[in-house]
């Protein structure tokens, strides 16, 4: 009886934690989209940075911060969160804003093709592809068995499954390239993770680059052809 009790009493702390949390996440949200449409952008900004930097940003308010960061100014940080927005929602008429903010800027790295979009639709569905095809191997899971267990060979299902099965894995392990963007001026770029390394160049923010690596102070990336270091600081993972 008194294990019951502290089950239960375990669960309702749980659930009230989380529905408080629910309703704080809520809360900044109706708060910032408030501020938004009084044109209140500044403080609008501040609320939409809590739920993102916890995780809980939306397509919609992501396009609400490119559109407050971009009014201000701040392209590279406009294009940040209109490159986030481009991978939750793939959502290709946005596009043109990043190339248009680009090349005012003369800014590398923003070249789209059918592969990055193909990349985007997959990271969108990736949940509901995953759980459709094992759905469908699991039918056949049941299809075989059954057959088998009266002696029959379902081959064409069997090949079937495998196929399947292959396409899942394929989908949950699927992950597109990491990229990120300069975030400050004069970044210096290394040939080593090392503060004494050679210094290669210096890129302004805004340059959309390809991460290869990344440890607790340097991170791989390629600039022009070649595999160079720059400080975690000095760039942000789209």
């Amino acid at each position: 009886m008194i294990d019951r009790i502290k089950v239960r009493l375990f669960l309702g702390i749980l659930f009230s934690c989380f529905f408080s949390m629910l309703m704080a996440q809520n809360g900044h949200l109706e708060k910032g989209d408030s501020l938004f449409a009084n044109q209140k952008y500044t403080e609008a900004f501040e609320e939409y940075t809590l739920l993102f930097d916890d995780g809980k940003a939306s397509s919609a308010m992501l396009l609400k911060m490119a559109f407050i960061q971009d009014g201000l100014g701040n392209y590279a940080d406009a294009l940040f969160y209109l490159n986030k927005y481009y991978q939750s929602s793939a959502d290709r008429t946005v596009i043109g804003k990043i190339e248009e903010l680009a090349q005012s800027n003369d800014l590398d790295g923003y070249r789209y093709d059918d592969i990055d979009y193909f990349g985007a639709l997959l990271s969108k569905y990736q949940t509901h592809i995953t759980f459709l095809l094992g759905s469908i191997m699991l039918m056949l899971l049941a299809y075989t068995f059954k057959k088998s267990s009266k002696g029959e060979k379902p081959i064409a299902a069997s090949i079937i499954q495998m196929v399947v099965i292959a396409c899942l894995f394929g989908v949950i392990n699927f992950k597109t390239s990491s990229m990120g963007i300069v975030s400050v001026n004069d970044a210096l770029l290394r040939s080593g993770p090392s503060a004494g390394a050679e210094p290669i160049d210096f890129l302004n923010k805004g340059h959309k680059v390809k991460i290869l690596s990344q440890n607790e102070i340097w991170t791989l990336i390629v600039w022009d052809g070649r595999e160079v270091y720059i400080r975690n600081g000095n760039l942000r993972v789209i």
